[in-house]
This record gives structure tokens, C-alpha cells and sequence, in this order.
């Protein structure tokens, strides 16, 4: 049973919410603190899975409490309940929490986020991992893309679609793009499926912001844009991308399948960026055993690591308040090598599956999607 920490300084609020999550006892413990030293001295003794906290608390404040608990405890996920703040303050809390909740707080909106928080991936378990995850800011983008980006911020006459057109090309920046706009959800009451749609969201200004002052974007550097072939990555994963919306939309009739099986595709190896610029030492051992052994690089990852790249990127993407459909694609696209009976889930997850096989050379068990590869022939095999 997970357990959840809801801090505010107003004992009524606290009073309030008791009341309000009772008949969700039998699911979680609850912890109840009136102020940020309270709460780190609850969460020194017990173990805390989600904090909610208020952020205009004496004493110490909400962000000071965040980022104390992101020092001492980034395993834990971080909630804020909040009124609309200003654009500083806004942008501060959205690279130091995962997710928002709006005051006046709804019964609704606090149980289906708790329900999203029980039922992340289960199947990440090392104690190490989900520190690192849940700490995580950042991941490193190619840096002729970072370059260009900042080129156009600095250009007066640069439009949305410019800056959504250099984001939707590239792993890192479109994560953290969804993650910053997914996080507000329950003030959107949708979900945002394209990078257009999360630069629209955002605004030109903030995301300015964000990306100048907060910093949430950064460049890869030589060594490991060498060493660990990334230009090879991203090459993979826009063509993975590329093509798996095409039989999204090939699939299904629905208008959102394809958005997202584009978006799926494009992060579905996200996992081996985190572990290429957090873990390098750990995963050189992985190439090389790979390449000595012989084996699949999944199988290698799991004796090393426990666990493997799609997990990984799964559990990073959940946690980022990514849709289901989208993280299911990105946990399960290895599936099963044999018959990807898996597949049947979703056609997000199918989309992705096979796009990606595909990719890789390996149209053995994607023939039926022979006509729609026919036409995408230019990305599968630029210059030619």
C-alpha cells in the first residue's frame, strides 16, 4: 500500500481533505503535516510515495519545501496545490513538481490523480532508479537541434510552429514539453497529444522563459554523442516515429491514434537516453557485454540493472503525466519477439511495435503493413 503526505498550514484544509479521502483508506495510508518541517520530519521516519502541498505556508514555504524533498528524497512524487500564481512562479514550480492541482480543489480530481500515482509501473522496483527518475529535470537534446532552438528564441519574428517544428523532431525536448503541460491536466481537463498543442498551451513567452532562465532544455555533449552513437538514436527514433503514425492512422479510425503513436515512437528508446547521460559507466558495461555476448541488449540490461530500457522510459514517461497509451507503447515496444500478441492492447502500442522492427530491417512479421512501408520509403532509406 503506497502512502501519501498532504501538507498545508491550515488545520480546517487538512480536516477537509481527511473527510474528503476517506473511502480511499483501504488504498493508501495517509500522513497529514501543518508545515514544512512537519513534513521532513514525517518523511525522515516513514515512507512516502506522493506529497501534496500547499505552497503559501509560514515558515517554510511550498518551494522551499519541494526542493528540499527533491534533494533529500527525489524518489518521492511532488504535487502542488495551488491557486494560478504569477508566470515566474509558475515556471519555477513547473521544473520543481510533477504535477498541479487547482484550488478550489475537486473530490474528483484529487482521486483520479492519486489512482494515476498507485497505478504507475510496477514493475520498477530498484531503490536506485526510481531515486534517479524522480529527480530527474532534464535529459540532453542533439545539439544541432538545442542550437537551432535557441536561434529561434532569440529571433523576434519566431512563431509557435517554428519552435514546435524543431521540438517534435527531437527525444529530450518533446518529453519534458509534455511533461510541462501533462502536469497541469486537471486545469485542462484533456490531454495534449502534439507538440503543437503543448507550445500553443504554454505561449511563446513562457516557454521562453522556461527555456532561458529555467534552463529545462540542454545539449548532449561530443563525447557522449560519440561514444554512444546518439545521432544513430535519434535517427531510429524519428524514422520509428515517422512511420508509426502512418500505420496509426492506417489501423484505426480514430484522429488521435496516429498523433500518438507519432509521439510514442519518437520517445519509445527515451530509456537510453537516461541511461547514457546518468548511468555511462553502467552502460558501457551493457554495449560491451552485448557486443562479446552476443545477446539482445534488453536481456543484457536486465542482469545488470534489474530491468531494461523500455521499463525505463515506461515508468519515466508515467511519471511525467504522459497518456497511458503512450507510456504503455513505450514500456512494451520490445513485446514479444515471437508473435507480439501484446500488441492487442492498443493500436498506439501496435503502431509502435511494428514501426519499429521495421526500422530496424525486420519486416518478418509486419507484412501486412508492406503497402503502407511502400510509401515511406524516403525515411526508411534516405537517398535512395
Amino acid at each position: 500500500m503506497k502512502t501519501i503526505l498532504f501538507v498545508d498550514d491550515e488545520p480546517n484544509i487538512l480536516r477537509g481533505l481527511r473527510r474528503m479521502l476517506h473511502p480511499l483508506k483501504k488504498q493508501w495510508n495517509m500522513h497529514f503535516a501543518e508545515g514544512g518541517v512537519e513534513a521532513l520530519e514525517i518523511m525522515a521516519t516513514h515512507d512516502i510515495q506522493a506529497l501534496v502541498t500547499d505552497m503559501r505556508m509560514p515558515g517554510m514555504n511550498g518551494y522551499e519545501l519541494l526542493q528540499e524533498v527533491r534533494k533529500r528524497h527525489p524518489q518521492i512524487i511532488r504535487i502542488v496545490l495551488t491557486g494560478q500564481p504569477d508566470k515566474e512562479t509558475y515556471c519555477e514550480l513547473m521544473t520543481m513538481s510533477h504535477y498541479f492541482l487547482w484550488k478550489p480543489i475537486r473530490n474528483e480530481d484529487l482521486k483520479l490523480l492519486m489512482d494515476m500515482i498507485r497505478d504507475l509501473d510496477h514493475r520498477l522496483h530498484e531503490p536506485n532508479l526510481l531515486e534517479l527518475l524522480g529527480g530527474l529535470n532534464s535529459l540532453p537534446s542533439l545539439p544541432p537541434l538545442f542550437h537551432k532552438l535557441m536561434d529561434l528564441f532569440e529571433d523576434q519574428e519566431t512563431t509557435s510552429n517554428d519552435i514546435a517544428e524543431v521540438v517534435g523532431e527531437d527525444i529530450a525536448m518533446t518529453a519534458q514539453l509534455l511533461k510541462l503541460v501533462n502536469s497541469s491536466f486537471f486545469s485542462l481537463n484533456r490531454e495534449i497529444l502534439t507538440v503543437h498543442e503543448a507550445v500553443n498551451y504554454l505561449g511563446l513567452e513562457i516557454l521562453r522563459h522556461l527555456v532561458i532562465a529555467q534552463h529545462i532544455f540542454n545539449s548532449c555533449n561530443d563525447q557522449e554523442r560519440k561514444e554512444f552513437h546518439l545521432d544513430a538514436l535519434w535517427e531510429h527514433s524519428l524514422c520509428t516515429a515517422t512511420l508509426a503514425r502512418e500505420i496509426g492512422e492506417f489501423i484505426s479510425d480514430d484522429p488521435t491514434t496516429g498523433s500518438s503513436a507519432y509521439l510514442a515512437g519518437l520517445l519509445h528508446e527515451i530509456g537510453k537516453l537516461v541511461l547514457v547521460h546518468h548511468m555511462p559507466e553502467q552502460y558501457t558495461k551493457i554495449l560491451d557485454n552485448c557486443e562479446t555476448e552476443g545477446q539482445c541488449q534488453s536481456e543484457v540490461e536486465m542482469k545488470f540493472l534489474g530491468t531494461n530500457h523500455a521499463i525505463i522510459g515506461g515508468y519515466l514517461t508515467s511519471l511525467w503525466g504522459l497518456p497511458h497509451n503512450i507510456t504503455e507503447a513505450i514500456s512494451l515496444h520490445h513485446g514479444t519477439e515471437d508473435a507480439p500478441e501484446v500488441c492487442r492492447l492498443s493500436p498506439v502500442l501496435e503502431a509502435v511495435w511494428h514501426a519499429n522492427r521495421i526500422c530496424k530491417g525486420d519486416m518478418s512479421k509486419s507484412e501486412k503493413y508492406r503497402d503502407v512501408v511502400k510509401n515511406f520509403q524516403h525515411v526508411l532509406y534516405p537517398g535512395k
